[in-house]
């Protein structure tokens, strides 16, 4: 491998890893923060598209310098459907990073207990009356996060209900004083990790960076 490739290498490695460590770092600092952080599930799930854009992007490169274009835009074409069908509405739900389910639920339940509303719970729901809300909860244990999906039951009343509960919601979290998670120590180690490789490879064969640059100068 010549100068020139061991440049570009590099330089893919980092378009590639660069976008996935911020995203990492950036999930390890909200949970390493003291208290939870709510996220429109919308924007949560644009920054993971933005984080994994590069590794679709890359073997399109390949693709269209083999001459198949028309695969190429075939596959622009599903990867796009793909994003807009997954693409949460702007109410579809939130995101809650930095806090656990039992804290999550408790907290949902005095809030609407503020707002005069009755809860009735199961594993996985809450369904709040007289305004005929559903909160549906999902969790990803090694992110320390909970989902949060409201809908309005058929025939519900619920107006807007669901920016009251959320709006409640946030202002409760605010109160919260919670100590640095394990989970955010980790994620910022990945992240580091994955930033510091391309950084690593760069350092060793910066030789032939100055080559390559050396180059484009005196061109």
């Amino acid at each position: 491998m010549n100068s020139a490739d061991e440049v570009v290498f590099v330089l893919h490695l980092a378009l590639v890893l660069g976008p996935l460590a911020v995203y990492f770092l950036g999930l390890g600092l909200v949970n390493s923060q003291a208290r939870p952080c709510l996220v429109n599930a919308r924007t949560d799930f644009v920054l993971l598209a933005i984080a994994v854009i590069p590794v679709v992007i890359c073997p399109l490169v390949v693709i269209v310098e083999l001459g198949r274009q028309w695969l190429a835009v075939g596959v622009v074409i599903v990867v796009g459907g793909l994003f807009y069908w997954m693409l949460p509405s702007r109410d579809a739900g939130w995101v809650i990073y930095n806090i656990d389910p039992q804290r999550c639920r408790h907290l949902l339940k005095h809030v609407c207990r503020q707002l005069g509303w009755d809860v009735e719970e199961d594993s996985a729901a809450l369904r709040i009356e007289p305004v005929g809300l559903i909160v549906n909860m999902s969790i990803l244990p090694w992110l320390r996060n909970v989902t949060l999906s409201v809908c309005k039951k058929t025939g519900g009343k619920g107006g807007s209900a669901h920016v009251d509960l959320i709006r409640g919601f946030h202002r409760e979290i605010q109160t919260e004083s919670m100590l640095p998670s394990p989970a955010g120590a980790s994620l910022v180690i990945v992240g580091g990790a994955l930033l510091g490789l391309p950084m690593w490879y760069l350092f060793h064969h910066m030789d032939a960076v100055v080559v390559v640059v050396r180059r484009i100068l005196l061109a």
